[in-house]
This record gives structure tokens, C-alpha cells and sequence, in this order.
């Protein structure tokens, strides 16, 4: 959890940093997917811990990991969709910078679930 924050507040405050003077709502929602991404992929990882110690449940934990990867980012999309899809305007540079969080948080996961699913 602590290489969560740690990992976590660090690309935030750089991101911020470098982004500049941006307007609020920006900041705002690329606050929200900071805490979204957090938060869902502490979720899965904390799931795959308890998970894991059960048998019945270890061969599984790759399709798994796959269908709340999809979860994850269909959610995303949904809490994101006006800013994406163009319903409010968003410069495309502000677009793909809200995928920022989403390959900070997915190297994390991938990093836990991997060690997670090696232990055995």
C-alpha cells in the first residue's frame, strides 16, 4: 500500500507540475482519475491476495485479472465519456493525458499480480 501512495502521489504532483496552469475543471477530473485508479487497483490487488490463498481460486486468477481489467476501464470510460467523447470540449493533449493514470496504475497491478501469482 505504501508503494501505492507513494507511487501514486508522486506521478500525481508531476503530472500537475508539468501539465502548468491548467483550468480547474481539468484538474478536477484528472484528480478524480488518480483516486479512481487508486483506489480499483488497490481493490485488485488486495482481492487477488485473499484470492490467492485459495486453490480453488489460483488457476483462475489470470481470466480473472483480464475481466476486471475490462471492467476497469469500461468504469473509466463511463466516469470519463462527456470528456472523451466530445460532449464538453477537451483539447485531445488534455485527452491523453487522463491515460496517464491509467499506464501508472496498470504497471502497478501488473507488477503485484504478477509477484502475487509467482509466490506459488
Amino acid at each position: 500500500m505504501v508503494v501505492f501512495i507513494l507511487v501514486g502521489t508522486t506521478s500525481f504532483i508531476l503530472h500537475q507540475f508539468l501539465l502548468g496552469d491548467t483550468e480547474p475543471s481539468f484538474n478536477s477530473l484528472l484528480q478524480k482519475a488518480y483516486i479512481f485508479h487508486f483506489v480499483f487497483s488497490l481493490s485488485v490487488i488486495t482481492a487477488f491476495q485473499l484470492l490467492s490463498k485459495k486453490e480453488s481460486f489460483f488457476d483462475q486468477l489470470g481470466f480473472i485479472y483480464m475481466g476486471l481489467l475490462v471492467f476497469k476501464i469500461a468504469a473509466y470510460t463511463a466516469m470519463c465519456y462527456p470528456q472523451l467523447m466530445g460532449d464538453q470540449y477537451l483539447p485531445r493533449f488534455y485527452r491523453a493525458s487522463l491515460l496517464i493514470p491509467v499506464f501508472v496504475f496498470l504497471v502497478l497491478e501488473v507488477f503485484f499480480v504478477s509477484k502475487i501469482m509467482q509466490r506459488r
